[in-house]
């Protein structure tokens, strides 16, 4: 358990760093902090909805594999459910080798959530601002992940995708992601469902109950759903590609990160502010661009959506092509 633990650090600390590194794009001005809550939630439960109809009626115009690199992939890409945009940033007239980057909109951990905005507002936050500011992050993630993981299931379903890299983990700690995805799976297939019906029951007794009953019921209420979102947060720290290994859907998820480079590149300086060195930064997706070459000349990548390979791609030689997937989701939470 304890190098389970251990891999959960190595993950929240790489899809922190990788929000620092252009992941997430938002800019703002020093004023009050408008709580975006309701709204975002709103926005989750209508997209839930209008997600679930598109991928049950999606069907593809272009029917052919994504490892077929003889048939135009930006087609297929762009009759996906919830995408605006296809980026064709490297192009090549007979590619060996195809990178389709779905651009992420990272969950980050609290305290480096609370560095940024300090950051971007310019001041310091409270603490109910800092609790605001990342409830949004989480739900703006948890959107962009919803509608990830409907282009995925398309993908997987009618053409060809079984695997996915995942940025964050290198190959030294695949083994430990692995154990983590396999504890979260027995977490969403046996406790999970009871701490949802235990909380369903207790929400039906507190309209029956009163005075101290009533007020107990209430503490378990709370309890409950903290136990639950606790449980969210752990799912969305995995990313699109992982709950969807976490769920059976998909059959592997691979390392984007070369070993070491995601370190070299951390942006936080130690007066604790974000500097962005460019030849790391670069230095970080050349060792990507090598993680990709071993697995195959068709790779789908989630990394974080300001990320662009273009350069180290030029650098690796032709036959490359490389399309950049824009999600509504994201569009709408770096407006």
């Amino acid at each position: 358990m304890r190098k389970v633990v251990g891999i959960l650090v190595v993950v929240i600390g790489a899809v922190a760093l990788a929000f620092f590194l252009k992941g997430n794009s938002r800019t703002a001005t020093p004023t009050a902090i408008e709580n975006r809550i309701p709204k975002l939630k709103k926005r989750l439960a209508e997209r839930e909805k209008e997600i679930e109809r598109a991928v049950a009626a999606y069907s593809p115009k272009a029917n052919f594999r994504i490892d077929d690199l003889s048939s135009p992939a930006d087609e297929l890409l762009r009759g996906l459910p919830g995408v605006v945009q296809v980026e064709v940033l490297a192009k090549s007239d007979k590619p060996t080798r195809r990178i389709i980057h779905l651009r992420d909109w990272h969950y980050v951990a609290k305290d480096l959530s609370a560095l940024d905005m300090k950051q971007v507002h310019g001041r310091e936050l409270t603490e109910q601002e800092s609790d605001q500011l990342h409830k949004e992050l989480l739900l703006e993630a948890e959107i962009v992940q919803l509608e990830q993981m409907a282009l995925l299931r398309c993908l997987i379903k009618h053409h060809g995708l079984k695997r996915v890299h995942s940025e964050g983990f290198s190959p030294n700690e695949l083994e430990a992601y692995r154990e983590k995805i396999a504890v979260l799976k027995a977490m969403e297939h046996d406790q999970i469902p009871k701490l949802r019906q235990q909380l369903e029951d207790v929400r039906q007794l507190i309209d029956t109950l009163t005075g101290e009953a009533n007020e107990k019921a209430q503490g378990i209420e709370r309890e409950l759903v903290a136990l639950l979102d606790a449980h969210n947060e752990r799912m969305l720290e995995m990313g699109a590609a992982g709950r969807l290994l976490i769920a059976g859907e998909l059959e592997e998820v691979l390392p984007l990160e070369g070993d070491g480079a995601m370190e070299k590149a951390k942006p936080i300086t130690p007066d604790g502010s974000v500097k962005v060195e460019e030849n790391k930064l670069e230095a970080r997706h050349d060792a990507q661009l090598r993680e990709l070459k071993k697995a195959g000349p068709v790779s789908v990548i989630v990394l974080g959506g300001a990320h662009d390979l273009t350069g180290s791609i030029r650098r690796a030689g032709n036959g490359w092509e490389y399309l950049r997937v824009t999600m509504k989701g994201y569009r709408e939470a770096g407006e």
